[in-house]
C-alpha cells in the first residue's frame, strides 16, 4: 500500500479464557504491566520494564506509536527530517534472554 495514507487510531484486544464450555475469546482493555509489540508481519508481548509503559501497544506499520489500551489514547511519533517515512515490512526485534 505504498503512497496510502492510512493511520492507526484505535486497537481492540481480546484475551483467551477457558471455562467449562471450552475456551473463548473476550474483549478487554487490561493487559496489565504487559506491552504488546506490533507489526505488520509479527507480534509479542514482553513485561513492562524501564521505559517502556504498561498496559501499552507499541505499533509500527501504518504509523509508528503507542497506543494506551487505559484511555484509549495514541501518541504518534514523526519521523526526523530527510528520514523515510514508510518501509516495506518494517518490523520490531524482540528482546533475548540471557
Amino acid at each position: 500500500h505504498e503512497g496510502s495514507n492510512y493511520t492507526t487510531r484505535r486497537f481492540m484486544v481480546f484475551r483467551e479464557k477457558t471455562t467449562v464450555e471450552g475456551r473463548c475469546m473476550y474483549y478487554t482493555e487490561d493487559i496489565g504491566d504487559v506491552c504488546i509489540f506490533l507489526s505488520m508481519s509479527e507480534a509479542f508481548c514482553v513485561k513492562a520494564s524501564s521505559g517502556l509503559k504498561p498496559n501499552s501497544i507499541y505499533f509500527i506499520g501504518h504509523g509508528f506509536g503507542i497506543y494506551n489500551l487505559s484511555d484509549a489514547t495514541i501518541h504518534h511519533f514523526e519521523a526526523p527530517e530527510g528520514a523515510p517515512t514508510s518501509f516495506k515490512d518494517p518490523y520490531w526485534l524482540p528482546p533475548s534472554c540471557k
